[in-house]
């Protein structure tokens, strides 16, 4: 199974993080005066991960599809924020722990996540992306084109709200969220998904149980929202997100 549930984005291995520029934890790197996209952590950037997003930006700025420019507007609007994985909130990190049982991860391994870590490295051999609320994490290494994929994906998550909906009425639930997620990816980049049954994708990736799914749906499970308009966001309301704080003290 792909390590994708509704928060995450396509397995890939993540390019050494030596090798980026990056910096560590608390260090605060170095900051740059590029506004096209809001940090989860604004504390700590870096121009090598800035340009890095820049690029998957540009071309979804060159996409003539309305997906693609809409996208793009919901990121520069500050609709969600992004970050890399190696800036997971101490909240987030915890999720990622829960969703990806078999690296054992506890609260406490927190303090160990920085760009040069084991850690870093465990999850991003399972994740490209994973989002919560209107965060949306990624991993380093990706292709331009395939992490603005990435990024259209989770944008459709935040704009669905799928930490919530996803676990609603499993397995159809989850069935819709992703593949409302993997459709939206399939407008932008359709080689990827050429010859590829979305719904057999999906139910088989997520080791979901088809018999458990109505007919109806499998024959029709493009659900909304699919375009990530202002009138969506607004109906969205991220302010009113609730977040539990989390320990996570050594």
């Amino acid at each position: 199974m792909l390590a994708r549930l509704s928060l995450l984005a396509a397995f890939v291995a993540c390019a050494a993080p030596s090798e980026d520029g990056s910096e560590g934890r608390g260090a605060g790197g170095k900051t740059d005066d590029t506004t096209r996209f809001v940090e989860v952590d604004a504390s700590h950037t870096n121009p090598t991960f800035r340009a890095y997003i820049g690029k998957a930006l540009d071309l979804l700025d060159a996409h003539d599809s309305e997906l693609a420019q809409l996208t793009l507007r919901s990121i520069e609007a500050g609709h969600v924020k992004l970050d890399e994985l190696a800036d997971l909130t101490c909240e987030d990190f915890i999720r990622v722990g829960n969703d990806l049982p078999d690296l054992e991860i506890i609260a406490s391994d927190y303090e160990s996540l920085t760009p040069r870590s084991e850690l870093l490295a465990e999850i991003t051999n399972q994740l490209d992306g994973y989002m919560w609320s209107n965060r949306i994490y990624v991993s380093r290494g990706q292709d331009s084109k395939r992490l603005a994929a990435t990024l259209i994906h989770e944008v459709n998550h935040v704009l669905n709200r799928s930490e919530v909906g996803y676990y609603d009425d499993l397995p159809t639930s989850a069935f819709l969220h992703e593949y409302r997620s993997f459709y939206a990816e399939s407008l932008f980049d359709p080689e990827e998904y050429e010859g590829i049954d979305l719904v057999d994708y999906v139910i088989t990736n997520y080791e979901l149980d088809r018999s458990k799914i109505s007919a109806a749906i499998l024959a029709d499970p493009l659900s909304p929202q699919l375009l990530p308009t202002n009138a969506a966001w607004r109906a969205r309301r991220v302010e009113a997100d609730v977040e539990v704080p989390a320990d996570c003290s050594p």
